[in-house]
């Protein structure tokens, strides 16, 4: 075997490529994200589960000090740690170059970049000591916007209005709770909200769990294999931070021509009836009072996708919500089976 097939620092091209790698190094671990939390917090580092889990499901170029808790956290030798840090740098060089030539602006040199001294640079069972990390302000600035409002509509009420349940205490080492559901709120759940983003599925960043997180939480456990609870504990979160799960969706203007072409005795029918039990959106997953579900454009109920017998991510691809529906049409020739009020 060559150097290059025992080397243990990959050579990636791309930011998404170096992310992709730090990831591989967290899955051979083996470790949790809590457990890779607690180590690098007894190594003197910052990196709560939430953060580890934004880092690993994004495609941009982590911080210095966020890779470094992490190697440090899976026992990285310090040669292995320096190298990936020289990767990173250079990749942030070459990426700023490219950017400069596409954009066509000339821009001062970047400065160099830092350099970890002698002194704390990592060794076998030795860590660097952790960066004054501040919690990220934006994400406190929302929430603090949101306690403001709480308190003005306190005092023009007199009474205290309907608040859903907070997530504990969300101090930045003091991780997530074991299991995120609807009613809560902080940033544990802006973390899952922008995880769940970056998955391709769209939803309010606002760090409240309500419906809509709901409903792509299902989407994303439905296409990941998963048991659909619309809950949220480690395991879905160490899925998150894997690879995309769930395809592209399919743009409004390709599901009106979709259903014209499947409905021609009336396809104005079809958009209108879509439209309004979905909005046209095919991950739309609709909690019913009684507990059961209902999903995708035609908003089928759990009971027909089990008498369909499919799974639930067949039922979320438009093409199949479509051709099913037009096979209900056939039986009268009208939407009569479906039930709306716009």
């Amino acid at each position: 075997m060559d150097d290059a097939a025992r080397d243990p620092v990959p050579q990636p091209a791309t930011a998404g490529e170096y992310v992709s790698s730090l990831r591989d190094v967290r899955w051979r671990s083996g470790l949790t994200y809590r457990e890779l939390a607690r180590r690098a917090s007894a190594a003197g580092h910052w990196l709560p589960p939430s953060t580890l889990a934004t880092m690993l499901g994004r495609t941009t170029l982590p911080r210095e000090r966020t890779v470094i808790a992490l190697l440090a956290a899976c026992d990285t030798p310090a040669v292995e740690v320096e190298r990936w840090l020289e990767t990173r740098r250079d990749l942030e060089v070459r990426l700023g170059e490219q950017g400069r030539r596409e954009s066509g602006a000339v821009r001062p040199p970047a400065a160099p970049s830092t350099i970890i001294p002698a002194t704390v640079r990592p060794s076998v069972g030795v860590v660097p000591t952790r960066p004054e990390a501040p919690w990220p302000a934006r994400r406190w600035l929302r929430l603090a916007l949101l306690a403001m409002l709480g308190v003005l509509t306190v005092g023009a009420s007199g009474a205290l209005p309907p608040h859903p349940t907070p997530t504990a205490d969300s101090s930045p080492t003091a991780g997530c709770p074991a299991v995120l559901r609807q009613g809560m709120y902080g940033p544990c759940v802006l973390t899952l909200q922008e995880n769940l983003v970056a998955d391709g599925l769209t939803v309010p960043v606002d760090g409240w769990f309500g419906p809509d997180t709901t409903s792509r939480v299902m989407v994303f456990q439905a296409f990941g294999d998963l048991p659909v609870s619309g809950t949220v504990d480690e395991r879905l979160f160490d899925e998150l931070a894997g690879p995309r799960r769930v395809p592209a969706a399919w743009t409004e203007d390709r599901i009106r021509k979709h259903l014209r072409w499947m409905f021609p005795e009336d396809p104005t029918g079809a958009v209108q009836v879509a439209h309004c039990l979905s909005g046209l959106d095919p991950y739309r997953v609709e909690m019913v009072e009684d507990g059961s579900r209902r999903w995708g454009l035609f908003q089928f109920s759990d009971t027909e996708v089990s008498r369909f017998g499919v799974d639930r991510r067949t039922v979320l691809d438009p093409a199949w919500n479509i051709g099913t529906a037009r096979e209900v049409w056939s039986r009268t020739g009208d939407f009569g089976h479906w039930k709306c009020a716009a």
